[in-house]
């Protein structure tokens, strides 16, 4: 168990023994598919562990849409500012399969990180990774185009996949795209046939693979489509 702990930046470089008193402020909780985790401006649900499963974090805007933030898979941590302030949740989780969850609460990992330095320093850390990611995404969301955040995605889907985009429930579906990327489906739709045409991507099937790598990394690096495909 030790082992699994570590795999989160927030308890790297943790001595056994500080690990043992972590992993005893922890409790595991089961959630069955479709069952809300924690809703958005609730108290505190505390820092959570995603230890099977796959989990949605999303807002709800006025009219009802809702926005993906994040898809999370072992092992990924959420919740972490609610839980390290102890305001309310800013946003909405809810079960997509079968999952299981560790949550520590914010009082048990405040009195934690008091007693670990090593896990004080870590959470500071993550928190400041985790604003400049909030930047990065806003930045994409005012200055790249769908194609160009598209691609951005997909290359970074494919660190998990192995270059597969794949339309089953357990992955990323267009309308999860569209979630994330806070556009509609039918947006994804054009820009990924876009994609296809240009050559960037290729579909067998049902699945999505990268055709061209490079193509897609200078699309989601400098927001034009690479030189040779234009002129064809």
């Amino acid at each position: 168990m030790v082992t699994y702990w570590q795999e989160l930046v927030f308890f790297r470089g943790i001595d056994r023994c500080g690990l043992g008193r972590i992993e005893a402020a922890a409790r595991q909780h089961s959630f069955q598919a479709g069952a809300t985790i924690f809703n958005e401006g609730e108290s505190c649900a505390g820092f959570h562990i995603v230890q099977e499963g796959l989990v949605r974090i999303y807002r709800m805007n006025a009219e009802g849409r809702l926005h993906t933030l994040s898809l999370l898979r072992p092992v990924s941590a959420f919740n972490e500012v609610a839980a390290v302030d102890g305001g309310p949740n800013p946003f909405n989780a809810v079960a997509v399969t079968n999952a299981a969850v560790l949550v520590i609460s914010h009082e048990r990992l405040l009195h934690l990180m008091s007693s670990q330095p090593r896990l004080l320093s870590n959470t500071v850390q993550a928190l400041a990774h985790l604003n400049r990611e909030y930047i990065e995404r806003l930045e994409d969301m005012t200055f790249r185009s769908i194609p160009s955040r598209l691609a951005k995605l997909f290359l970074y889907e494919s660190t998990a996949y192995a270059d597969q985009i794949s339309e089953a429930p357990s992955q990323l579906t267009q309308e999860e795209i569209a979630a994330i990327l806070g556009t509609t489906r039918e947006v994804v739709g054009r820009a990924l046939r876009g994609l296809l045409n240009a050559g960037l991507l290729k579909k067998r099937g049902r699945h999505i693979y990268i055709a061209d790598r490079r193509g897609l990394e200078w699309l989601a690096d400098t927001n034009m489509m690479p030189e040779p495909l234009r002129e064809r």
